[in-house]
């Protein structure tokens, strides 16, 4: 019998409670989220994403072989912070 692995996508998107400006190319990623990501060992370095109505949002792929757990507890940590954010995993 063959084992297949299918690695799942993680990716923290996080509302930033100073807007951003949609024509930026480069967006900051504050203080207390970057601590956050340190802590759990992912990278800091964000995408954003633009939605035809609403904020610019942060996003954060996750990486590791726990980062789905990495994820969850990063979710809540980002929640209590008081950041509107959400976590969505992809095959």
């Amino acid at each position: 019998m063959t084992v297949r692995r299918v690695s799942t996508s993680v990716v923290l998107s996080v509302t930033p409670a100073e807007p951003i400006d949609p024509e930026r190319h480069t967006v900051g990623v504050p203080d207390d989220i970057a601590a956050a990501l340190t802590a759990a060992g992912q990278p800091r370095a964000p995408g954003s994403w633009v939605p035809r109505s609403g904020p610019v949002r942060l996003l954060f792929q996750l990486s590791g072989p726990d980062r789905v757990a990495a994820g969850q507890r990063l979710l809540a940590e980002v929640r209590r912070m008081g950041y509107e954010a959400d976590l969505s995993f992809s095959p």
